[in-house]
């Protein structure tokens, strides 16, 4: 599916596509991570953005 770049705000922000490229190396460089790692976690920890990041936080702290 598709992003509607038109339909913007705070439910758009809460959701990462591991479809978009741009948003999965977003967060991957935000992290310090590799893409298609990153696009592997969204697809395994699900779209909603709070989420992937606590799983990458707690991966990152335990030295994964």
């Amino acid at each position: 599916m598709s992003d509607n770049k038109k339909l913007v705000g705070k439910p758009d922000r809460s959701r990462i596509s591991a479809n978009e490229a741009y948003e999965v190396n977003y967060l991957a460089k935000k992290v310090g991570l590799p893409a298609p790692l990153v696009k592997k976690i969204i697809q395994q920890e699900g779209p909603q953005r709070t989420n992937v990041e606590r799983y990458l936080r707690t991966m990152k702290a335990n030295g994964k």
